[in-house]
């Protein structure tokens, strides 16, 4: 086992279809429909950001069965939903039938595509990012700058739990993942992505536990 719990011989796609299993069938989803305000009040720490994106485009990231969607669809021109688990991707099919501007897709868990480079306005990521394992999330800042077009923005709710384990991420606080703020920026960096605001914030009865990262893809 590494430092951070994960298997270091495991490659990054082996460790996020290890992590979405822990997933599949949930009764965290239907639960998680109650607790959709959190991410939506606004004077809360998410919607500001939020209203930073250009929605000509917008990416969720691990949609699950599309409660942040359904917030959006009203206002956003075209919406690509992404996840990994087949299950969900079926879910949102079904919720958003009709909706001629969803797309709902299934990725590899890794990065985002079949999406093409420079073809998206925005990506958001709530409520889920913080189960990745740090490898996972380098490669996602990495891919978003390939398929952001320029001037694009991404919203990422991430982990903020540095402490090293040596057991399943399960028996985390929340069930969070090896992550920190900084570690974050030093992967936005490297994609080429330039860090706009960020905020530590509590998640239930625990200081500091998680982060809200606004990134952009610089223009030329």
């Amino acid at each position: 086992m590494s430092q951070n719990g994960e298997n270091a011989t495991e490659s990054k796609e082996r460790q996020a279809e290890r992590i979405a299993r822990d997933w599949a069938g949930s009764a965290y989803y239907a639960d998680a429909e109650r607790w959709t305000f959190i991410f939506w009040a606004e004077d809360g720490a998410f919607r500001p950001l939020f209203e930073r994106l250009n929605l000509e485009h917008v990416v969720e990231l691990a949609c699950g069965h599309g409660r942040h969607a359904e917030m959006i669809k009203s206002r956003a021109a075209r919406i690509t939903l992404l996840d990994i688990l087949d299950e969900n991707v079926e879910r949102c099919r079904a919720r958003f039938l009709g909706e001629s501007h969803i797309v709902c897709q299934r990725n590899n868990g890794t990065d985002f595509r079949p999406l093409e480079d420079s073809s998206v306005s925005a990506i958001f990521c709530y409520d889920a990012m913080v189960h990745f394992t740090p490898d996972v999330v380098e490669s996602y800042l990495a891919d978003g700058a390939r398929v952001l077009v320029p001037g694009g923005r991404a919203l990422f709710h991430h982990s903020n739990y540095g402490v090293r384990f040596e057991h399943h991420y399960g028996k985390n606080p929340h069930a969070r993942n090896f992550m920190t703020q900084e570690l974050f920026f030093d992967y936005a960096a490297k994609a080429g992505l330039k860090v706009e605001q960020s905020r530590i914030m509590p998640w239930g009865d625990v200081a500091d536990l998680d982060c809200i990262t606004l990134v952009r893809k610089p223009s030329p």
